[in-house]
């Protein structure tokens, strides 16, 4: 079955491009068994689990996506090391589906560590390791832990002033983010300030403020991760 492989991974291909992510999730299953005689090492193992796992996400089966990308987690880091860049790619994907499920305390480790490869692999100044650090900034940010939102929000609105400009979207919203944060920690003035002073001061901050405690409440509960993994020999 191995040889199927590449058809499999076409026609899934062609079912995300029109749309059809319970059908390209069902050519991904059948990918990953056409590849049950080949070795974890195989790039396309990884691949099949990756391309799975964001099928599951597109269409909200977001408890079952869990399980592939933590065998996928295990399987790069078994491969490929603990520092490697692809290793990080996917501990997003599953950073990003805890924290999309409320699940903020199971996200926080996992984009530490992303944090840490990415400063070892581009550096301190990489639009990359800003991005990561406005994430776990947003996750330490819902849990009301500002101590450690706040620098995080800081390190990276440093980075994106100086490589996006002053004036970027991205930086706008990041400001808007950081406001919130000193809006809840009762500081409205210099919210007011840091928004007026790059001219984004559309008032945006206090209603994440308010999202952001909406969340909280509501999200930390959220989703039961099934505990069955992908089938692999």
């Amino acid at each position: 079955m191995e040889s199927n492989w590449e058809k499999l991974k076409l026609e899934a291909n062609h079912a995300v491009g029109r749309g059809d992510f319970a059908a390209a999730a069902d050519l991904w299953v059948q990918a990953l068994e056409a590849l049950d005689s080949v070795s974890d090492d195989d790039a396309r193992v990884a691949l099949t689990l990756d391309r799975l796992a964001d099928c599951l996400c597109k269409q909200n089966r977001k408890a079952q996506a869990v399980p592939v990308l933590e065998y996928c987690v295990d399987l790069k880091e078994r491969v490929l090391g603990g520092d490697h860049i692809e290793l990080a790619n996917t501990l997003n994907n599953l950073a990003e589906v805890f924290y999309s499920m409320g699940m903020f305390q199971k996200a926080q480790p996992l984009s530490e560590r992303i944090m840490s490869i990415y400063e070892q692999v581009f550096g301190s100044e990489h639009l990359g390791l800003a991005m990561i650090a406005t994430f776990l900034a947003l996750i330490y940010h819902g849990q009301k832990d500002y101590q450690k939102a706040e620098p995080l929000y800081k390190r990276a609105l440093s980075i994106k002033q100086k490589v996006l400009g002053y004036n970027h979207s991205e930086v706008a919203l990041l400001i808007e983010n950081y406001a919130a944060l000193l809006y809840e920690t009762n500081r409205s003035d210099e919210a007011d300030t840091i928004c007026s002073n790059v001219g984004t001061a559309s008032g945006l901050w206090k209603s994440i403020a308010a999202q952001n405690n909406q969340t909280l409440n509501q999200g930390s509960l959220q989703g039961k991760l099934s505990q069955t993994k992908p089938k692999r020999q």
